[in-house]
């Protein structure tokens, strides 16, 4: 038996600088042509392109759409013109608050002077007047604080304080109220009821005169 070997086939190397029999290479003149062509198709495929997604303006430009335009720009206009004219919200009044929280203040502050006047025996002097109620000035007696908290009414104004005339009246105590001055109107000031603690009661019995002796006979 005979085995027939086929030739191994190189492949054929073609150099420009040898003339090849059957090809033809393109001129600069048709490698110009080409592109042009090329690049003409492009453009046809861009212009298609944009022609695909770009809007109708014709429809746009019906009385239809501008009548609608229209009304949507009167309906948009008029809520504007609605919402400038109308006068904004008032505001709360604080001061009814801040009058409840002056009370507040007050009835506490008359609960610890009279703590302070149940374990002292007598109203914090003039010259300390509330702070005596906070710091220790070496009063006999004294087991505070009884209050830790500032001296400013809800007006940034200090708590008035005034001792009694006698031992046997409350002191006076108020906030001076919105308008920041001493006895007037709007002064918060605290009941005789408010001056009562739990361990016991500030009133003395006042002095009663000695009924005059009978004369013997």
């Amino acid at each position: 038996m005979v085995n027939f070997v086929h030739p191994r086939k190189e492949p054929v190397r073609v150099k420009r600088s040898d003339a090849a029999r059957g090809v033809r290479w393109r001129s600069a003149e048709e490698r110009r042509e080409a592109r042009r062509k090329i690049a003409a198709i492009r453009r046809e495929n861009e212009a298609r392109r944009l022609e695909a997604i770009r809007v109708d303006t014709t429809v746009l430009r019906s009385p239809k759409a501008i009548l609608g335009m229209l009304a949507v720009l009167v309906v948009v206009g008029l809520a504007v013109v609605s919402a400038a004219d109308r006068p904004a919200p008032a505001k709360a009044d604080p001061t009814p608050a801040l009058q409840a929280r002056a009370r507040r203040s007050v009835e506490a502050v008359a609960e610890a002077l009279t703590l302070f006047r149940v374990h002292t025996g007598g109203w914090p002097p003039q010259r300390l007047g509330l702070f005596a109620l906070a710091k220790d000035y070496r009063i006999p007696g004294w087991k505070g604080p009884y209050i830790n908290w500032a001296y400013l009414d809800p007006w940034e104004n200090a708590y008035v304080y005034r001792m009694p005339r006698t031992p046997f009246e409350a002191p006076e105590v108020f906030s001076c109220g919105p308008d920041g001055r001493p006895d007037t109107n709007d002064d918060i000031r605290a009941a005789p009821e408010d001056f009562h603690c739990a361990e016991g009661s500030w009133r003395r019995p006042e002095p009663t005169e000695p009924e005059p002796a009978e004369a013997t006979p």
